[in-house]
């Protein structure tokens, strides 16, 4: 992913206060671009088992690809009472996941779109 300082800015304002967690990730770990301040401890509790079920998920991507037949798989999402968590599985292991509280209301195609030509 290039520009990760400027993904955070364009989501930001896409989804102002509400953007919770921007980070991309790899085989062996994931990097921060952003943390709201007040996801930070939740995030040091849940990141590495989050980490590990997102590599899981890119692992079934083309399984996923192939049963739906509808193209290249961009996002798989899940929306949680506090939460709304996006995943862009770039590759086999290798990704970005994005996540804003779930009472925001995001132009989904645009918001989704942004994280998606992010990962060129």
């Amino acid at each position: 992913m290039s520009g990760g300082d400027e993904l955070v800015a364009k989501l930001q304002q896409q989804a102002g206060d509400a953007l919770r967690v921007v980070a991309e990730y790899d085989r062996d770990g994931y990097e921060l671009r952003y943390a709201r301040g007040d996801v930070t401890a939740r995030l040091e509790d849940r990141g590495d088992a989050i980490h590990r079920n997102l590599v899981l998920e890119g692992i079934s991507r083309e399984h996923l690809e192939d049963l739906f037949d509808a193209g290249n798989l961009r996002c798989s999402m899940h929306r949680f009472e506090e939460v709304t968590a996006f995943h862009f599985a770039e590759r086999e292991y290798t990704g970005l996941f994005v996540s804003v509280d779930s009472d925001v209301d995001i132009p989904l195609a645009s918001f989704t779109d942004t994280c998606w030509r992010s990962l060129d």
